[in-house]
């Protein structure tokens, strides 16, 4: 992120106009003020990304302007400036939060040195940020393994593998739990970008009414609640690489901000008037039919085009079984790693019993398996007593690529419609998960957002 606007505070007009008029050339918002008392007015109506601020002057010094700062905006950068230079004084001032400390008379290369190195901290800052963010939900930045024997995989590889190093949009298709978000870390893991950021965004577990400011930041006082300056995903991920994870949940509004915004690689920000440059390189995903959520108007057509330069689609785990050992393998090996536990071995048996499961929930659900196998059982193997599977979700047949659903009591009603079907299946999920819409959602698989939709569809209270 580079600096935008900065506060000058000095009791000396020379200092001061020096000071504006070399920020300025830098393009920067420049705001003045003679004293303490009037900077910290200031600061209570303004945000700014850093301050200058003279270390003696005749109300307060800068070590309480630095103090009130740091008190009303921690993220701001403020540099303290003097005349009369001390090692006390100085150690001081870092000590309260001070970037740096300049002693008169700067040179302006100086100037736009610490100009430069702010910016560079502040982008630091709010990447560690949003990663410890993201690693308090489960969701830190891991090496990627993208694990597959089958011919579909294998394709899936080559395909990563020549796109990886070019700035294309890649749009990457397939049923909940397939592995999309492992294959784009993959990407960019192989792309020339590997050494910058690699940002997700949950378009789906983000409420419609933040996600513009999720995407784009937003400046203090742009809505209540909004006390500071935000940068949003796209700013986070300058550089490197955006995931827009889900993209049919963002609302259709926002779809022709998000077009304008990858198109141009400029935004501006929720409550600001200045344009944002980025270089930013995108790839999305989804787990719908995208020519139906284009005919339901669920997604932009134009938008879906930009998104879709280069599609790589992701087979369920029943129409690649080759995957499924090497996966399992891999996945006991993982848990047993992070679990301290010695390395399992899968029987023969847990072996016939993995293939010939359907796995609705595809590799997801083969890892949450796996791992309740390690960590529910102290054996050296796993057994297929160990592994446990709702046999009801579907098994094989044979050599049979269809699943088939082993419930006798109910049996599919024939000469209904796939969307009587569908309404059918929600309801009654509905109603078996006690009416608890976060439950029913994670059990068809589908966001909470979809599942509303549905349900103001066959008028039902959401």
């Amino acid at each position: 992120m580079a600096i935008e606007k900065v506060l000058i505070v000095d009791d000396e007009l020379l200092i001061r106009n020096f000071l504006a008029e070399a920020l300025r050339r830098l393009n920067l918002d420049v705001t003045t003020a003679e004293n303490g008392l009037k900077a910290i007015s200031i600061l209570k109506e303004t945000s700014f990304d850093m301050v200058f601020t003279d270390m003696k002057m005749p109300d307060i010094s800068g070590i309480e302007v630095l103090k009130k700062v740091k008190e009303l905006s921690p993220s701001t950068v403020v540099v303290v400036i003097t005349a009369f230079g001390s090692i006390e004084n100085a150690v001081e001032a870092m000590r309260l939060g001070a970037f740096n400390y300049l002693i008169k008379p700067f040179s302006l290369d100086t100037i736009q040195a610490v100009i430069e190195k702010a910016g560079e901290h502040i982008s630091l800052v709010e990447e560690n940020r949003y990663l410890r963010q993201q690693a308090s939900v489960g969701g830190g930045r891991s090496l990627p393994l993208v694990v597959g024997q089958s011919a579909a995989m294998q394709q899936v590889m080559s395909d990563l593998d020549r796109v990886a190093p070019t700035t294309a949009s890649i749009f990457i298709s397939g049923e909940s739990g397939t592995g999309k978000e492992v294959i784009a870390q993959a990407i960019h893991a192989k792309s020339t970008r590997a050494n910058r950021p690699f940002i997700k965004v949950n378009c789906a577990a983000v409420p419609e009414t933040l996600l513009e400011a999720e995407f784009f930041g937003h400046e203090k006082g742009a809505f209540t609640g909004a006390s500071n300056k935000r940068l949003g995903r796209f700013e986070l991920a300058n550089g490197g690489t955006l995931l827009l994870d889900e993209i049919t949940e963002i609302p259709l509004g926002v779809q022709a901000k998000l077009l304008r915004a990858i198109q141009e690689q400029e935004f501006e920000r929720v409550g600001g008037t200045k344009l944002v440059k980025v270089d930013v390189r995108i790839i999305s995903t989804s787990n719908r039919d995208m020519k139906e959520a284009i005919a339901q108007k669920v997604i932009r057509e134009d938008l879906y085009y930009r998104l879709n330069v280069v599609p790589i689609h992701l087979k369920p785990l029943r129409e690649r079984r080759e995957d499924i050992i090497a996966l399992a393998e891999f996945f006991i090996g993982k848990m047993c790693q992070d679990n301290h536990k010695d390395v399992k071995k899968l029987t023969d048996t847990a072996k016939q019993k993995l293939l010939a499961y359907a796995w609705p929930g595809n590799v997801r659900e083969l890892a949450n398996v796996i791992e309740r196998a390690v960590v529910m059982d102290a054996s050296q193997e796993i057994s297929a007593e160990h592994l446990y599977i709702d046999q009801s979700e579907g098994v094989f047949f044979g050599n049979s690529e269809i699943p088939v659903i082993l419930d006798s009591s109910n049996k599919l009603p024939v000469g209904i419609t796939l969307q009587e079907l569908e309404k059918r299946l929600i309801i009654e999920t509905l109603q078996a998960q006690n009416n608890n819409r976060t439950k029913t959602a994670e059990v068809l698989g589908i966001s909470i957002r979809t599942l509303r939709n549905k349900l103001n569809e066959y008028n039902m209270p959401a």
